[in-house]
């Protein structure tokens, strides 16, 4: 018997051209694996400058997504970061029009990133976390208003110069926010680099994230943090097994199928599988497998 933890699976796409010209066909071929979601990636799109949504760019999305009877969720400005004190209006302002774009086109979920800052600042790390948990309340009362919810996702750092949460923190960060409307994202494969680099427990990380845990993110990867940085090709660095590859299930090492029934996410947790464009040729083996994952996540 189902306990709906998961509300299905789904993968991202805006197609291939910032336009959407394509994503009709992108959607349909997401429809025919039969995937309930789509992820729309509309940080790929042109849908708003200098802050402002284009009313017709955004027109033409929900002309687009109308048409198919997919779910959707949606992933936001990778640039938007609420420890960037300097800029930050700028950072709330696209965050804003992001939240307005996913209520348009009936998505539950907007999809975040989490501060990043230079490690330079580490004796600000605590001042930075609160201005941050204080934008996304902000931002949370806006989701709210609009009927949608705030995912905040796992990330990682490859350098040691660099800071951004780890997911034990960011769990405990997201539930000082304290806000119905801010969840969290837990990207699997982003949590192995991150404890990898930071020489810490994978699967300690992935248990205190769950508790607040709303969607996820999966692709494959074996972890490694990328330590050669003069990769020719993708697929070299494939080859070396190193960074944030987004391989398709099976391709990496990660053990999905017995990390995930056991966690405590979320109800109506929705399970989206970001498989790159040269990649979609594995599109019906990856929804095949997803499925085998809602199914084990939801008799667990």
């Amino acid at each position: 018997m189902s306990n709906n933890r998961i509300a299905g699976f789904g993968f991202s796409t805006i197609g291939r051209n910032p336009d959407l010209t394509d994503l009709d066909r992108s959607l349909g071929e997401i429809e025919e694996v039969g995937a309930s979601h789509c992820e729309l990636a509309l940080f790929g799109a042109q849908l708003v400058a200098g802050g402002r949504i284009l009313p017709e760019m955004r027109r033409r999305l929900e002309r687009i997504c109308s048409r198919r009877r997919l779910g959707y969720t949606v992933h936001g400005n990778l640039t938007v970061n609420f420890m960037d004190e300097a800029n930050l209006e700028f950072h709330k302002q696209v965050c804003r029009a992001m939240l307005e774009l996913t209520e348009a086109v009936g998505a539950t979920v907007m999809v975040h990133h989490p501060g990043l800052v230079s490690m330079r600042r580490e004796h600000e790390l605590d001042r930075l976390h609160a201005l941050e948990r204080d934008a996304l309340r902000e931002m949370g009362d806006l989701a709210a208003r609009l009927g949608v919810r705030i995912a905040v996702e796992t990330l990682f750092v490859e350098r040691a110069d660099r800071y951004t949460a780890d997911p034990v923190r960011l769990a405990a960060e997201l539930k000082a926010v304290n806000h119905p409307a801010v969840i969290g994202t837990l990207d699997v494969s982003h949590s192995y680099i991150m404890t990898s680099f930071r020489k810490t427990s994978f699967d300690a990380a992935l248990r205190a994230f769950a508790t607040v845990t709303g969607h996820f993110h999966l692709h494959d990867s074996f972890g490694r943090p990328a330590t050669i940085e003069d990769f020719y090709t993708a697929e070299e660095q494939m080859a070396f097994g190193m960074g944030d590859l987004h391989l398709p299930f099976g391709w990496g090492d990660i053990p999905f199928e017995t990390l995930l029934p056991p966690l405590p996410v979320l109800p109506g947790t929705i399970l989206n599988v970001e498989l790159p464009p040269h990649f979609w040729h594995a599109l019906k083996h990856c929804a095949e497998y997803a499925q085998g994952l809602v199914e084990r996540m939801n008799a667990g």
